[in-house]
C-alpha cells in the first residue's frame, strides 16, 4: 500500500525538463535599448503636453491682452470725470492667501462688501485702498448660497459708497470698478439689460472678467445697485452674447443685518 501510495505521489509530481530552465536575462544592448524607447515615449508625451499648454496660454494672451488694453483705455478716460475718481476712492483690492478680488467700502467706519467666493478659505486677509493704505480684514459674515461677504476693517472716515434701497431700472446706465485681468481700479460702463422687476439677480452689459468679482455695479450719482459675481457665456450656436451678473443690493440688504441697519440709518 504503501508503494502505491508514493508512486501516485511520484507521478503526480513528475518534473518537465523546462521546469529546469532559467529565463534569459536581457544583454546590456538590449537594456540600454528598451531605456532608451521610454526615454522617448516621455520626451515626445511632454512636448506634446508643452505644446497644448503654450496653445492654450496663446489664446488666453491674446484674448486678454487686448481686452486688458481696452479697458486700461476706456478706464483712463472715465477717470477723467471728477465724480468717477471719487467713486474709486472707496473701491479696494482684497488679497487672500493664493488669490485676490475686489470688494468696497460702504460705511466712514470700515465695513466692506465683496463676494464669498472672494475670501472663502483664504484668510489672512488684506484689503489695499487706492491711496496704499492697507488693513487687516476680519469676516463679519459671509453667505455662500448669496455669494456675498461683509468685512470689518479698523478704520476711521474710509470712503465709501452709498447703498440704494430702491431696485435698479432696465436700460439705466451703470458702472462697474474693479481689478480684472491684474489691473486695478479699473472702471466701465454698461446699462441694466433686465426686463422684470423685482430682479434675482442683474443682468448687465458691462465687460467682465477675472478679478472683477466683488466690483460694485453703481448708477449715475455713484450708489450701489449691485456686486459682480460672474459673468455667463452663451450658448453654443447661440447668437447672444455673454453679460456680466450681479448680485441685487436689495437681497444683501435683506440678507445682512448690519448692512440693512447702514440703510436705515440714511
Amino acid at each position: 500500500m504503501k508503494d502505491d501510495y508514493r508512486s501516485e505521489k511520484e507521478e503526480e509530481y513528475v518534473p518537465k525538463p523546462e521546469d529546469f530552465l532559467f529565463e534569459e536575462e536581457d544583454t546590456e544592448e538590449e537594456l540600454k535599448k528598451k531605456q532608451s524607447k521610454r526615454n522617448l515615449v516621455r520626451i515626445i508625451g511632454a512636448g506634446i503636453a508643452i505644446l497644448l499648454i503654450m496653445q492654450v496660454a496663446n489664446i488666453w494672451f491674446n484674448l486678454f491682452s487686448s481686452d486688458s488694453r481696452e479697458l486700461v483705455r476706456t478706464s483712463e478716460e472715465l477717470s477723467q470725470q471728477e465724480h468717477i475718481a471719487n467713486f474709486k476712492e472707496a473701491v479696494v483690492t482684497i488679497q487672500g492667501s493664493g488669490g485676490r478680488g475686489t470688494g468696497f467700502a460702504i460705511s466712514a467706519d470700515g465695513f466692506i462688501l465683496t463676494n464669498h467666493h472672494v475670501i472663502h478659505n483664504r484668510e489672512p486677509l488684506a484689503v489695499v485702498f487706492p491711496s496704499g493704505d492697507i488693513f487687516h480684514a476680519q469676516i463679519i459674515q459671509s453667505e455662500e448660497e448669496l455669494d456675498v461677504a461683509l468685512l470689518k476693517i479698523d478704520g476711521n472716515d474710509v470712503p465709501y459708497l452709498p447703498l440704494r434701497t430702491e431696485d435698479a431700472k432696465e436700460q439705466e446706465k451703470i458702472y462697474v470698478i474693479g481689478s480684472p485681468l491684474s489691473q486695478t481700479q479699473i472702471v466701465n460702463e454698461g446699462e441694466i439689460l433686465n426686463e422684470e422687476a423685482p430682479y434675482q439677480v442683474l443682468k448687465i452689459s458691462n465687460a467682465i472678467f477675472p478679478g472683477h468679482s466683488g466690483s460694485p455695479v453703481l448708477s449715475e450719482e455713484g450708489e450701489v445697485v449691485g456686486v459682480v459675481y460672474a459673468r455667463s457665456l452663451p450658448s453654443i450656436g447661440s447668437q447672444e452674447e455673454g453679460h456680466g451678473l450681479a448680485i441685487p443690493i436689495e437681497q444683501i440688504v435683506a440678507e445682512i443685518a448690519e448692512v440693512e441697519a447702514l440703510t436705515n440709518d440714511k
